[in-house]
């Protein structure tokens, strides 16, 4: 058989995209395997590629070098652990509608496949075969495996609020969806029907209120986090990728989905270690009583957040563990630049930290209590 031409040059969004994805999954893949290692329970996870490429790409238009999609760099790391351990498996479902892309992606994985896994390319419309593949799922012993699904799909279209309303139902599932917001802010109003299955009701009419096209870009990015609240996702993280020249109105955001706090920490904590100049990585953190404010960073700084959430009354003071969590979930906060904040409002004496014996002075950990001065 004659080889195919790898049919696109990778773009810069990409490249990042797929960085991101890497440095996500190998954690993840060691949290799962150790965990079902120690409980004694089958080591099974489960990835799925929606809109998968052809797999590989030249790096520019000199077409001399290549690179790594997404599903051959889950692939690389796969045989990673199962060389580890053989008895692994690393089950994975790959599926997007151009022909090329699929049988370039379906000969990379068999040269790579060699552990002999369940690894299968789907030359489908990624909504319809994604039921299929979630109901051979349902009829197996998988529905309690960890799955995470990696949905990058050139527009708008094609990814429905309802199937990933189906898709949470698994409580160990993971979306790392890519949000085109510039292009739906450009074309809501001649894609009534797609933007109606995008965000999952008729609320995104709304966005005719706002004036500006920045207004427009957090309407719409809050929305779909709101929606995805709706269906019963517990955390929701959107991560701004401010590029060049563009400032807070990127071309698109991507949006963390778990059932899991520890999820959310693992994608924020890979997201801050990643996050550079010209491409910053900025979670934006949503409040559900306050979906409509969706702050920028820059707009008030983290230890204003935090000092707002000590002030709220509690008589026996704030777990540090209960306000971090706070914080992972509604700011751009990580471990380390909320215990920063901390010590900042305890050095200016606007909160006060009670730490358990033994515990240092010049840091704040699990089990100190913050309370502010006159609780």
């Amino acid at each position: 058989m004659p080889s195919l031409e790898i049919p696109r040059v990778i773009n810069e969004h990409a490249l990042i995209k797929h960085t991101l994805l890497k440095n996500y999954i190998d954690p993840w893949m060691a949290i799962f395997f150790a965990v079902q290692k120690r409980t004694g329970k089958p080591q099974k996870v489960i990835y799925v590629d929606g809109f998968c490429g052809p797999g590989i790409y030249y790096t520019d238009n000199t077409k001399t070098d290549k690179c790594c999609g997404s599903p051959l760099i889950v692939a690389q790391v796969a045989n990673k652990y199962l060389n580890e351990d053989p008895t692994r498996a690393v089950i994975m479902h790959c599926i997007d509608k151009n022909a090329v892309c699929t049988e370039m992606l379906t000969q990379s994985l068999i040269d790579m496949n060699m552990f002999k896994q369940e690894w299968e390319v789907h030359h489908a419309e990624f909504d319809g075969k994604i039921h299929e593949v979630l109901d051979t799922i349902d009829h197996s012993d998988l529905r309690d495996q960890p799955m995470f699904f990696f949905i990058d799909p050139f527009g708008y279209s094609g990814f429905p609020m309802s199937t990933l309303h189906r898709i949470m139902t698994y409580q160990r599932a993971e979306l790392f969806v890519n949000l085109m917001v510039y292009d739906i802010v450009r074309f809501w109003e001649e894609q009534p029907e797609n933007m109606s299955a995008l965000f999952g009701s008729e609320e995104f009419r709304n966005v005719s209120n706002c004036r500006s096209p920045h207004k427009k870009h957090v309407f719409f990015v809050n929305l779909y986090a709101k929606s995805l609240i709706s269906i019963g996702v517990r955390y929701v993280m959107p991560f701004r990728i401010n590029t060049p020249g563009q400032r807070t109105r990127p071309r698109y955001y991507l949006i963390h989905a778990s059932q899991n706090i520890r999820a959310l920490r693992v994608m924020k904590d890979n997201m801050a270690r990643m996050s550079q100049a010209p491409y910053r990585f900025e979670a934006i953190g949503l409040i559900s009583e306050q979906m409509s404010l969706f702050e920028d960073p820059e707009r008030e700084t983290l230890r204003e957040r935090i000092r707002h959430f000590c002030a709220e009354p509690c008589a026996d003071g704030i777990k540090y563990e209960a306000l971090e969590e706070w914080a992972y979930v509604n700011t751009n906060g990580t471990s380390r630049t909320i215990k920063e904040a901390l010590l900042e409002l305890e050095m200016q004496k606007r909160i006060s930290i009670e730490r358990q014996a033994r515990q240092r002075k010049n840091t704040v950990t699990t089990g100190a209590i913050i309370r502010t001065y006159g609780g």
